[in-house]
């Protein structure tokens, strides 16, 4: 499988995620589950290391590049597990699922800078024009929706409040760091499964840190302990799965690629709200239109 084709996948797992990230925040009485999600990413990835890629990993490098790798995949650990996924789960709770969901669409524009910065790549004409294609798909389905879409039964009033819109930006970032991060871990140590262990393990530390420096240490545990819905476990099902895929991704695909591919996201959380949870409300023709240009540039991207 390609590295394009398990970027997709990724796609997919976010997008379930997604959808019930917003049935879970009725019920949350705490984070939500984030916490949990981060946890389980660690645990499943653990486990895949242990039983694929544990054998390997001391072997291939000198102790100073293996701790090298190490702080790279924490540092995208924290840039991804910490700071985006918690500031994506904010920002819902302040302008709604739709327009979080839109801002997030750019983090294939950060990535843009950020992997010339850290990784030297230069996207090649397929590449530029599969981008262009999906993201003109994802952006013909999701602006109409910010007028359209309707938040889930029981959810706090939302609104545009500038300070949601600032903390969508900034997990947008914030996800464009880290797939730079995991890229330039990846050239060091090319083991999927590490990475993604450590950077989970990296994220959850900084979640704790922050829970206890604002809460409190009893207070804090609760906060990250209490939300433990079926809509929190299939968030963090989601959100694990589509981590890891995105790593094997980018162990073979460009950074930029996996990233626009990511873009799908949105358009996997409209079929699954439109054929199974009916919670929001889906424009049919622009999910087709929409559909037709992201498939096509997604087919670009995959046998570029």
């Amino acid at each position: 499988m390609t590295g394009e084709a398990f970027a997709v996948l990724a796609a997919l797992a976010y997008g379930v995620a997604g959808v019930a990230i917003v049935q879970g925040r009725p019920m949350a009485r705490g984070d939500n589950g984030v916490f949990l999600s981060v946890l389980l990413t660690a645990a499943l990835s653990c486990l895949l290391w242990l039983g694929w890629g544990g054998t390997t990993t001391g072997a291939q490098l000198a102790p100073r590049d293996l701790t090298g790798a190490i702080l790279i995949f924490a540092v995208a650990g924290i840039c991804s597990n910490g700071i985006g996924r918690q500031a994506m789960y904010w920002a819902t709770e302040r302008i709604g699922a739709v327009r979080a969901g839109l801002l997030r669409r750019l983090t294939p524009l950060f990535v843009l800078p950020c992997a010339y910065l850290l990784l030297g790549e230069v996207p090649a004409p397929q590449t530029l024009l599969g981008s262009a294609l999906v993201l003109a798909g994802i952006l013909i389905y999701v602006l109409p929706q910010t007028r359209a879409a309707t938040p889930a039964p029981n959810a706090p009033q939302i609104s545009a409040n500038p300070f949601g819109l600032l903390l969508g930006t900034l997990s947008a970032l914030a996800y464009a760091l880290a797939f730079a991060f995991r890229g330039l871990g990846l050239d060091i140590l090319p083991d999927p499964t590490f990475g993604a262990m450590i950077g989970a393990f990296a994220g959850a530390l900084a979640l704790l840190a922050l829970a206890l420096a604002r809460k409190g240490l009893r207070d804090g545990l609760r906060h990250l302990s209490r939300d433990r819905q079926a809509a929190h476990w299939l968030t963090a099902l989601g959100l694990s799965a589509g981590q890891i895929l995105q790593f094997f991704a980018l162990h073979s695909a460009p950074v930029v690629s996996v990233a626009l591919l990511g873009t799908l996201e949105v358009m996997f959380s409209a079929a699954i709200i439109l054929l199974i949870t009916k919670g929001e409300t889906v424009a049919i023709r622009p999910l087709v239109l929409a559909s037709i240009l992201s498939t096509a540039g997604t087919a670009i991207l995959l046998f570029a």
